[in-house]
């Protein structure tokens, strides 16, 4: 039976158990607002088709047998996560609450090839063969391609299509911060809406509304810090110079900071994980890779910073105030909460994030704004977060389809 066959009052009591985990039958009545036989006749029909699993005596009761509880069948709804880099493949396969039951990874040394888009297929449909996935369960593939390695539309269309020759099933590909984003949906389900911010060595964005991922073309990291022409310290010109991206920009001179992008004053320019060990480097040759920054490189500046570098602890500061200022010109347009994620959060603490805060209030004074409270969250940072994002996305829709069909 498809969630199409339910009858109205089936789809009601399934959309209460949705969002209701562990209710019982006579909450149940009260939200769908039937009597107590209907929601046994329809709690009857989705357990013989699987839609939920009832747990015995789960409820306090006031007198009696403790009541059962009713929840939905989570292993109904597994998705299968692709996270693709150059020269690695990951893969893992969960169901809608998050919980991971298979995880695979696979080397990909003709990535680009035109060999790469039917190996990766290939791939897949080994890895949800070798994963006992119910093809009744599966509902759908979701890939994302890390910054690295990013695919042009062409590509992902090519390779959409290897995909979808070889297994039919919804496929999303998608930018690694939407991934990203859609994990923090799973990780903060009671934040509707967010903007999203990664501070890896090139920075990266996305957005949150209403519970999910926006496929924005909106990207906070070429959002203008500093304009062509804005007074900075010194001290903050020296941190910014040289820095390398790649493709790499035009060294910024004076006061003139311009990004890879071709623009001036990106806030990749000042808060990129590269932007940060960048100052360090300079002073002290050696200490960093900044064309090749690393989570190790980072782990090694947090920790010289803790330990009182004098030097560090001025870069870090510098960092902060431009992050600060980052986050209260998106309050200025979006009054959302701030999500803080990648290799450079990885390292903050709840004393970062209250320094991160107070330097925003700092802001609004000079603009007449009074001080107000508003959120900063530090992401999960979990290393499997965009794999997971990606396949959350597939069982965000299936929850989607039966809470609104």
């Amino acid at each position: 039976m498809s969630v199409h066959s339910l009858s109205p009052t089936e789809h009601a009591v399934l959309r209460a158990i949705l969002r209701h985990d562990g209710v019982s039958r006579s909450q149940l009545a009260e939200l769908v607002g039937v009597s107590m036989p209907t929601i046994a006749s329809a709690l009857k029909t989705l357990a013989e088709h699987r839609y939920v699993v009832q747990s015995s005596g789960a409820h306090a009761s006031t007198g009696g047998r403790r009541s059962d509880a009713y929840s939905f069948a989570y292993s109904r709804c597994i998705c299968v996560g692709v996270l693709v880099s150059k020269g690695t493949a990951h893969l893992l396969a969960m169901n809608l609450r998050g919980e991971v039951s298979s995880r695979s990874a696979l080397n990909l040394d003709d990535f680009g090839t035109a060999n790469f888009y039917d190996n990766l297929a290939l791939a897949i449909e080994s890895f949800v063969s070798s994963s006992h996935i119910d093809p009744r369960h599966l509902r759908g593939i979701g890939v994302t391609v890390t910054s690295l390695a990013a695919l042009d539309e062409a590509s992902e269309n090519r390779l959409r299509h290897a995909i979808e020759s070889r297994l039919h099933y919804p496929i999303r590909i998608m930018r690694e911060p939407f991934a990203l984003a859609a994990a923090e949906t799973l990780f903060h389900p009671d934040i509707p809406d967010a903007a999203c911010i990664y501070l890896n060595a090139t920075m990266s964005s996305a957005f949150i509304r209403s519970g999910h991922y926006v496929r924005s073309a909106t990207f906070i990291e070429h959002m203008t810090l500093y304009p062509a022409g804005y007074s900075l310290s010194s001290e903050h010109q020296a941190n910014i110079r040289d820095i390398s991206f790649s493709p790499r920009p035009e060294a910024p001179t004076s006061s003139n900071h311009r990004c890879s992008c071709g623009q001036y004053g990106c806030a990749q320019m000042f808060c990129s994980a590269q932007a940060l060990l960048h100052s360090v480097a300079t002073a002290i040759p050696g200490t960093f890779r900044i064309s090749g920054t690393s989570s190790t490189d980072v782990y090694t500046f947090i920790n010289a910073m803790r330990d009182g570098s004098y030097t560090h602890t001025k870069a870090f500061n510098t960092y902060l105030d431009a992050l600060a200022q980052l986050i209260h010109n998106i309050r200025m347009v979006l009054p959302v909460p701030i999500i803080l994620g990648g290799e450079v959060a990885r390292y903050f603490d709840s004393s970062d994030l209250g320094d991160i805060r107070s330097r925003v209030r700092s802001l609004e004074p000079s603009l007449g704004f009074s001080p107000s409270n508003f959120t900063i969250l530090k992401s999960a940072c979990a290393p499997d977060q965009a794999i997971m994002g990606a396949a959350y996305v597939l069982a965000q829709d299936y929850l989607d389809s039966l809470l609104h069909s």
